[in-house]
């Protein structure tokens, strides 16, 4: 028996379809731009991390150095990471190999796991900007 898709759909339903599937697609796109666009903003915020030291499995690295090794682990993730706060505690806060904590260390010494620092940078970026004032 001969299977007939359009007897099965009707030509009001397969365009309805198509346009359902375009919507959607172009949907999990945009989201997708959104999410890279905060995960490099708030990267970005390690650069004003003036003298601090990001310790990773007991080694320590420039924010440079780190923020490139975060990006890494970002791309070769990426389809698997939903939100900026997926980034933050699946990939940007500790060792996926030990499990360890990552920690910044600030120029006084004073040291903070990078899940905390993360998040508290992420609710400034997301914070509104009043007219006429910068988010510090």
């Amino acid at each position: 028996m001969k299977f007939d898709f359009m007897h099965v759909y009707s030509a009001k339903t397969v365009p309805f379809f198509i346009l359902s599937f375009l919507c959607v697609a172009g949907q999990l796109s945009s989201q997708s731009t959104d999410i890279d666009t905060e995960i490099n903003a708030l990267l970005s915020t390690l650069d004003s991390c003036k003298g601090c030291v990001f310790i990773r499995n007991g080694s320590e690295h420039t924010v440079q150095e780190a923020k490139a090794h975060l990006l890494r682990k970002y791309e070769a993730t990426k389809g698997r990471i939903k939100t900026t706060e997926d980034f933050i505690v699946g990939l940007a806060s500790k060792s996926s190999i030990t499990g360890t904590p990552y920690k910044i260390r600030f120029p006084d010494g004073k040291e903070v796991e990078s899940e905390k620092w993360l998040t508290e940078q992420l609710a400034k970026l997301r914070k509104p900007v009043s007219p006429g004032k910068k988010n510090k």
